[in-house]
């Protein structure tokens, strides 16, 4: 399906309708909504009250396709964010597309979003929602650790660990994201780390074909 969606990229964010014929990064995105139901539940992004990515208390984040979670602010404004079929989709820009009219409800709500802030406001928006949706991508498989640590996102996008901090994730110690356990190392590298079950039989192979002292 050919789609519009406005970018979210910090260094182009004033080109607002972008063609993208293949996002990999949507590939995880398996939410289908029906377009009353989507104009409806994309309405709630706007809404100040929106629970929160990150649990400090146990150093995770947890994020559904659909769901909407805030993820910080910017000037004041909740910087609410949700990931669905079409897209990632902010309070600062939503998605939109192209096999819609230009006055639906759902490409009248991503204007609408797009054209209430101010370039200035959407880069910085577009700095903290870009480096999250790569930690998402990683989290949800659809990316692994070394690629994300060979991507670029430009000297103005949020580092992982100012993200994490703003996020009130500890990054001195591993944190958790939808269920999948990582850490970061004091370059701000991300490494993916195994799960007990897995560290216990690693272990148990490293001792089996240890050789004898």
């Amino acid at each position: 399906m050919f789609t519009i969606k406005i970018n979210f990229s910090p260094s182009n964010l004033s080109s607002v309708l972008i063609p993208n014929k293949n996002d990999n990064l949507q590939s995880d995105f398996q939410v289908k909504p029906t377009k009353t139901d989507d104009q409806f539940k994309l309405s709630k992004i706007l809404s100040p009250n929106v629970p929160k990515a990150a649990d400090p208390q146990t150093n995770s984040i947890n994020i559904k396709p659909g769901e909407i979670k805030n993820i910080g602010s910017v000037d004041g404004s909740p910087l609410n964010i949700s990931f669905d079929s079409y897209g990632t989709n902010t309070i600062f820009g939503i998605s939109i597309r192209a096999d819609e009219p230009t006055d639906s409800p759902r490409n009248q709500l991503a204007l609408e979003a797009f054209n209430s802030h101010t370039p200035v406001q959407s880069d910085k928006a577009g700095s903290i929602s870009s480096r999250f949706q790569f930690l998402y991508s990683v989290a949800n498989g659809s990316m692994s650790v070394n690629q994300y640590n060979a991507t670029d996102l430009g000297q103005n996008t949020m580092s992982t660990s100012e993200l994490l901090t703003s996020l009130g994730i500890d990054v001195t110690k591993s944190f958790s994201f939808n269920g999948n356990s990582f850490s970061l190392d004091g370059q701000g590298g991300l490494h993916a780390l195994l799960p007990a079950s897995q560290l216990n039989i690693t272990k148990k192979i490293m001792t089996r074909d240890s050789p004898l002292i």
